[in-house]
């Protein structure tokens, strides 16, 4: 009988983690749609306070 595929590494939750310089673009990348107004003042925080934890 064929044997079951390994089972899968778990997606990772919404972005990067433990690589500084991905962290570090993903913070710019919600600056720039904070700059644009498509997320507000609260959320932009919390992402960035988010990802910059992870450093």
């Amino acid at each position: 009988a064929p044997t079951p595929p390994p089972p899968r590494a778990p997606a990772p939750t919404s972005g990067p983690s433990g690589d500084p310089a991905a962290i570090i673009a993903a913070i710019e990348s919600l600056a720039g749609l904070h700059e644009r107004g498509i997320l507000s003042d609260e959320e932009f925080a919390a992402k960035k306070s988010e990802l910059l934890a992870r450093l």
